[in-house]
């Protein structure tokens, strides 16, 4: 089971907090888990595993990613969190039934107005499955010829120990590859990574970098924007999994660090680009 909880909540009183709060939100999500499943919060907890969630930065109007924010009582703000797992998403399932009254971020409390897992109410909320999403692009007739990724929030690679932050064919598809193929049951050829490095071609992109500032623990280099590729070898079959693998992204997330904020994504058909007021935004 795939789901995506979408949460828009307000903070009781004016507060000034860290312009990245990854860490923070990442903190909340898994003492939200000790709190309903102590063993899978356990589970969770444990270091250098591909995590099966994602959870975003705090997103909003007039937020930025240096510094600083100042949060005012009655402004929306938004916060995502994503299972890949049958568990988490039975988990977010019940956030979004009974949502807490309230949530804390560094220790301030925010109001939680809204939770849905409804892409009707949200078009960053969802569920599915795996074999859903297997079925849908295995069998279709056709495969639109290119495909739009939208990076919401800072995105970076590890590639020969330095930090990447372009999201070329390989990177995408060989991180998403392998973590579909560790948590399905529906095995995808590992191939379709060379078939990604040798036949998808960047065609436009409207990418810019954003540096992640982590405070104390220095900062590494991301970006954020859109980008289209196009298939120069059309093949149905290898065209349906790399479809299937960036609708996959929206739930798996993309590149390092999804746990904590970066790489939220949303993948569409074609080449229309996502935006509001000029940037994307959850």
């Amino acid at each position: 089971m795939l789901t995506s909880l979408h949460l828009t909540l307000t903070p009781t009183a004016p507060v000034t907090l860290p312009a990245w709060l990854g860490r923070a939100t990442h903190a909340w999500f898994l003492e939200s888990v000790q709190q309903r499943n102590p063993a899978l919060a356990a589970e969770l907890h444990e270091p250098n595993q591909e995590r099966p969630f994602t959870v975003s930065d705090l997103w909003g109007p007039g937020l930025e990613r240096q510094g600083q924010n100042k949060l005012t009582p009655g402004t929306a703000y938004s916060l995502r969190v994503t299972g890949c797992r049958a568990d988490i998403s039975n988990l977010l399932g019940g956030l979004a039934a009974e949502p807490p009254a309230t949530i804390r971020l560094l220790d301030h409390p925010f109001r939680v107005q809204t939770a849905t897992t409804d892409p009707d109410v949200s078009r960053w909320a969802g569920q599915t499955s795996y074999a859903a999403l297997a079925q849908t692009h295995m069998l279709a007739k056709e495969q639109p010829s290119q495909l739009t990724l939208h990076f919401a929030s800072p995105t970076v690679f590890r590639s020969n120990d330095a930090y990447l932050p372009l999201p070329l064919p390989r990177l995408v598809f060989e991180g998403l590859a392998r973590q579909w193929n560790n948590l399905s049951t529906v095995t995808i050829a590992d191939e379709v990574v060379r078939y990604a490095e040798e036949c998808l071609l960047i065609s436009r992109y409207r990418l810019q970098t954003e540096r992640v500032d982590r405070g104390q623990r220095g900062g590494f280099p991301g970006f954020t924007g859109s980008c289209t590729y196009a298939f120069n070898v059309r093949d149905r079959y290898w065209m349906g999994l790399i479809h299937l693998l960036a609708d996959f992204a929206f739930y798996a997330g993309v590149g390092k660090q999804t746990a904590m904020g970066l790489g939220q994504v949303k993948g569409e058909k074609g080449g229309q680009e996502d935006r509001r007021n000029g940037e994307l935004r959850l």
